[in-house]
């Protein structure tokens, strides 16, 4: 049996980059790009010598690391959301859902609060059959289907 070795580990240049929407749970969804997209490779190429050190040697403290993550991935992997909630209580004490709209301060602080969130994201980043060569039609079409942006 032979391999198409493009169709099985071909990368969709554009998929890594703008990003591709995967669903969270319920009708919620994520756009994000690939770990090593250009943008975020260039970030972390500036960050100082020193600094990136100690990212690498992993000797940052968890709230170092916390919130170095929180901001490099909402900078530079983090695209979009749709249907993210919050749950929010009054000062009466009353529960309810407060919709979280996306932008870049929202995601910064909802990965540093919600730690399970930000390593689901980074996972996602990470996974590079997310962002094959096959992804972009599928991209779309759930684009089509869910009304996207």
């Amino acid at each position: 049996m032979t391999l198409d070795i493009g169709a099985e580990f071909g990368s969709s240049e554009t998929a890594s980059v703008d990003g591709v929407w995967v669903p969270l749970g319920g009708d919620a969804e994520i756009k994000v790009s690939r770990l090593g997209n250009p943008s975020a490779q260039k970030a972390y190429r500036q960050i100082p010598r020193p600094l990136r050190r100690q990212i690498e040697d992993g000797t940052f403290s968890n709230e170092q690391s916390n919130n170095f993550l929180s901001n490099f991935m909402a900078d530079h992997l983090v695209k979009d959301w749709r249907n993210i909630v919050e749950k929010v209580v009054d000062s009466k004490g009353n529960e309810s859902l407060k919709k979280v709209p996306f932008s870049i301060e929202n995601a910064k602080k909802m990965f540093k609060k919600f730690r399970r969130f930000r390593d689901r994201i980074w996972e996602i980043a990470s996974d590079e059959d997310i962002f094959n060569t096959g992804v972009e039609e599928d991209s779309k079409n759930l684009q089509k289907a869910s009304g996207g942006t």
